[in-house]
């Protein structure tokens, strides 16, 4: 028998070699055996390999180990392909069409020459208009100083030695005229700060209306309105790193005075495409601020210098001052951040000249990322939390960018003298639209040019974004049809006649009368990286996929039209594709040249910010705070469990709740460790501690702490030990680093124990170690102090009454079943959920347990160990005589476990308060200035839609009653049924 299973083994690793050397060969071989090919072969392969190549599909260099039959990659795609064949089939897939679709965009809008100096006059004159009208001026400012000033009088009032500041957009004067209010209050003492906060009402006078509290935003803030101006005034308190922002961003626009309107003019423009929000997913405000400073600053030649540290200066010599007209500055903006700055790699931050990589931030690879100069731990990008928003956004910056990179003719507008039916019925359509109603059918275009003819009329159709957006304005024959006769020319340019009733209106397609100039814009940036890539814009691209179309080429309908008009040229010609490109844009210069001299002078361009150039009838996206998904905003969010009606739950039967309490007494006969595991920890704990003293250091002690002693414990969980030294309360003082080193190089020589692993980057430092004889993991941590204060206080909760550990247990499973006690996923740990259930019976009616750090004698003790008070009243056979409801709640375990899931999901408020088992009286989430996060738990923080669904599931589940039960079915079947009935219900909702 030996015999015959050593042949048997040795024949299998005959054939597994075997089969190795074979793929090795494989690999090794040449991808295409051109020299067993004819000669016509080879011609009609290097044929179709052409046609590939202009698709970005290549012929493999060695085959790969992963397909070892594929012999062409899809450079744009990254996939592998196996034939010719297979890959005219991927080229007609959606996904390859998409990404050839961006990469001609890219390359058509690379090739666009630098703005002529008559676009830049026009340019300028453009961005002075939006200034003009939109912008905040001296009177302005004025106006909002006098306004602080008056609300500084009323707060004074009940606290008179606050002062107020103004911050913001009406300091720096980065915003409009009719931009909120940034006022934040500065007042040594929190406490009177708070009755501030909670008594909002003193603001409401006869200056200021429409007072309202917002304590749950990021930053905590009273609403309020002043009267005769309108404006909306956002009061703060002690918000420090915005005004340093606001200081530093008003130095800079004092020291550069191009810096106002260029940021004036991007945030119009942000308005325009709607990403100006970050409540709907878009960007805060003063992100546009912060991405042109660094792009001024990231120029050759640098217009902004960047300050790091007081010794860097803040103004340039003058031979070293830009002199670029606004114009020029506001189309390489755009350039820019449209294609040539790697967003995915690098960080915008406007403290440092060198470019910061993400890795350096440790932020992940994914869409924007925005340093915050005196918060340098934020991404204010954060709010941009949608790829769809993103890629809008990335669309939007390349349509601008090829709209301020074409010359615009006046003579280009459309003409619409003489057509008062058309003009006529694009009154009645903006009028219904503005009423809610429809867009009158057999409208050309579906209105979709006059309503968006001028950026007076943008706010009209604000609030049809989106679907509504698409539909009212009937860009769905639009962004098809007329964008990609629009791209087709995108170096064709022609002018209409002129309209002298219009001016202002702009119209985006164009013929084939006149040519741009060509040549590839001068390299203005030393970036490390030209942008990869982009996801940006699968439907509604703006760019056809032909790089170039010569005058009078006939254009393609559709995109598989295209991909099959590529295959149709010739590759016999002895001019390659690039030789073809350059001949053409050769003669399309000359052209240029001609129609250059003809024209009637810089007076002819004219350039208007209005919303369709921007965003090409793509409608703006919006997306919820609370789930991510597109299409609604946070107050409206279906998932918000605030909004969720319960359905009333059925009368309980007394059967029903003798079987709860079986659920709740197996949860803790079935998992809780018995006398002999809990005698097993101690054991190895003293065989530890011998050993160190032994190999390490003579006055360490070594004590159990976590689920091991505070008595809501698993079967075979990890053991939690913490380390300290004889003669010292605290770390201070030790290189607790090189001591877990140390610890580690010594547990290694423990012949009980395996798998040693020093944690030494976390928080706590640890030691990892697996114990072979009883099979448990543990870790040793140093000075660990505070966790051993927190488990002698959860077993003393333990100890009161034994429904105490039947309910924690039983809480602790239940977050198991329903896969939400993961803390490391985002989810709550189970230290969490014990003091979810803690809290429940102390805030129970009659109460099961006290609040141990309540009871005390004389003056309340205090007890602090690494700045928290952790006193608690542990004499508990006084227990009954100092706490005058002992023993007064009679209730079943089970009764108390339906209780439970009631009071989570029909009475606690977690967005208000905080769950602590330190006190009775309720905590404000504000009170300890908890404010971003829904699920609070003092001690233990967290936030999950997930988990609320499981509560409210779960209350349903365990509230209704079972019909029937067999007597004779035993009650560990009930149980199991219970948890499989349970666990079916938080998976499927």
């Amino acid at each position: 028998e030996l015999s015959n299973s050593s042949s048997q083994l040795h024949t299998a690793v005959s054939r597994k070699i075997k089969r190795m050397n074979e793929q090795f060969e494989d690999i090794s071989a040449p991808v295409i055996d051109e020299s067993k090919l004819t000669k016509e072969e080879r011609l009609g392969l290097c044929q179709a390999e052409e046609r590939l190549g202009r698709e970005f599909i290549y012929r493999l260099k060695r085959r790969a180990r992963s397909c070892p039959t594929a012999k062409y990659t899809c450079k744009l795609c990254d996939v592998l392909i196996e034939s010719v064949s297979s890959a005219h089939k991927h080229i007609k897939e959606k996904r390859h069409k998409k990404y050839i679709k961006e990469k001609r965009e890219e390359e058509m809008l690379t090739m666009l020459p630098p703005p002529r100096p008559s676009q830049v006059k026009a340019i300028d004159a453009a961005i002075e208009k939006v200034v003009k009208e939109c912008g905040i001026t001296e009177n302005d400012v004025i106006k909002r100083h006098e306004i602080t000033k008056a609300m500084e009088k009323i707060v004074h009032q009940l606290l008179p030695d606050c002062s107020l500041r103004l911050y913001g957009s009406s300091c720096t004067r980065f915003g409009f005229s009719d931009s909120d209010l940034n006022i934040d209050i500065q007042f040594p003492n929190i406490s009177v700060l708070n009755c501030l906060f909670s008594s909002p009402q003193i603001l409401f006078t006869v200056t200021f209306i429409d007072v309202e509290a917002e304590f749950h935003a990021r930053v905590p803030v009273v609403l309020c309105r002043e009267k005769q101006s309108g404006l909306l005034c956002k009061v703060s308190a002690g918000n420090e790193n915005a005004w340093l922002t606001t200081c530093h961003l008003a130095t800079l626009a004092k020291l550069e005075p191009r810096l106002t309107p260029l940021v004036t003019a991007f945030r119009y423009w942000g308005k325009l495409c709607h990403i100006d929000s970050p409540e709907e997913g878009g960007l805060p405000p003063y992100a546009f601020a912060l991405m042109i400073i660094y792009f001024l600053q990231q120029r050759k030649e640098a217009v902004l210098p960047v300050y790091l540290g007081l010794w860097v200066t803040l103004t340039f010599r003058e031979d070293e001052q830009s002199s670029s007209p606004m114009g020029q500055l506001w189309v390489e903006l755009l350039r820019f951040y449209a294609l040539e700055f790697a967003l995915a790699d690098y960080v915008i931050g406007i403290r440092i000249r060198e470019p910061l990589s993400r890795e350096a931030k440790d932020w992940p690879k994914r869409r924007i990322a925005i340093e915050d100069p005196y918060s340098v731990k934020r991404n204010v990008a954060r709010t941009l939390n949608s790829q769809m928003v993103y890629d809008y956004i990335i669309h939007c910056l390349r349509a601008t960018y090829k709209y301020f990179a074409l010359p615009k003719n006046k003579a280009a507008k459309c003409n619409r003298k003489g057509n008062t039916k058309v003009d006529s019925e694009s009154t009645k359509k903006l009028d219904s639209i503005k009423t809610g109603g429809a867009i009158p059918a057999g409208t050309p275009n579906g209105g979709y040019l006059q309503l968006h003819t001028d950026s007076d009329k943008i706010n009209a159709v604000d609030s049809f974004r989106n679907e509504q957006t698409i539909q009212n304005c009937g860009s769905e024959g639009i962004a098809e049809e007329e964008l990609i006769s629009d791209f087709e020319n995108i170096l064709i340019t022609s002018y209409e006649p002129n309209d002298k009733n219009h001016p202002e209106q702009s119209e985006d397609k164009q013929s084939s009368d006149d040519v741009l100039e060509s040549g590839n814009d001068e390299e203005r940036f030393d970036m490390p990286g030209k942008q990869k890539k982009s996801s940006a814009s699968g439907e509604g691209t703006v760019i056809h996929d032909e790089l170039l179309n010569c005058k009078g080429q006939t254009s393609a309908k559709s995109q598989d039209g295209a991909t099959a008009q590529l295959f149709k040229h010739s590759v016999d010609n002895e001019v390659t594709m690039k030789q073809k490109q350059e001949l053409q844009l050769d003669e399309m210069n000359k052209e240029t040249l001609h129609q250059e001299s003809q024209t009637s002078g810089e007076d002819d361009m004219f350039y208007t910010f209005n919303r369709i150039d921007f965003t090409k009838g793509k409608a703006s996206i919006i997306v919820c705070n609370l789930c991510k998904r597109e299409g609604h905003l946070k107050q409206d969010c279906p998932e918000d469990f605030k909004k969720v009606d319960l359905d009333p739950l059925p009368q309980m039967t007394p059967i029903f709740l003798e079987f709860l309490d079986q659920v709740c007494f197996h949860c803790y006969k079935d998992f809780s460790p018995d006398s002999l595991e809990i005698q097993a920890r101690e054991h190895i704990l003293l065989c530890l501690e011998d050993f160190i003293r032994t190999e390490l250091d003579a006055t360490a002690n070594l004590c159990l702490f976590g689920s091991s002693k505070n008595g809501f414990g698993f079967k075979q969980s990890d053991l939690d030990i913490c380390m300290t030294f004889e003669g010292r309360e605290t770390a201070e003082g030790l290189n607790c680093i090189r001591i877990i080193e140390d610890l580690a190089r010594v547990l290694r020589k423990h012949p009980g124990l395996r798998s040693i692993l020093p944690i030494t980057t976390a928080k706590v430092p640890i030691v990892k170690f697996f114990h072979v004889r009883s099979g448990l993991e543990g870790d040793i941590s140093l000075y660990n102090t505070l966790a051993l204060h927190n488990t002698g206080l959860l077993a003393s909760y333990a100890a009161i009454d034994p429904r105490v550990k039947y309910l924690g247990y039983t809480m602790k499973i239940f977050a198991k079943i329903c896969d939400i006690g993961d803390a490391s996923r985002g989810s709550l740990s189970s230290y969490a959920y014990t003091l979810m259930a803690l809290y429940f019976l102390q805030q129970r009616k009659p109460p099961v347990i006290p609040v141990l750090q309540e009871i005390f004698d004389g003056e309340k003790k205090s007890v602090f160990v690494d700045g928290w008070n952790v006193y608690y009243f542990d004499k508990l056979d006084e227990l009954k005589n100092r706490w005058p409801d002992y023993g007064k709640n009679e209730e079943s375990v089970g009764e108390l476990w339906l209780g439970l899931l009631r009071f989570y999901t029909e009475e606690f408020d977690f967005k208000e308060h905080v769950i602590s088992i330190r006190r009775k009286n309720l905590l404000t989430t504000f009170k300890k200035q908890w404010t971003s996060k829904y699920i609070v738990i003092e001690g233990k923080l967290g936030v999950t839609n997930f988990i609320m669904k499981a509560l409210i599931n779960g209350r349903k589940i365990f509230g209704t009653p079972v019909r029937w039960i067999p007597k004779e079915y035993p009650a560990f079947l009930v149980c199991c049924t219970l948890y499989v009935v349970c666990f079916h219900h938080m998976i499927c909702f």
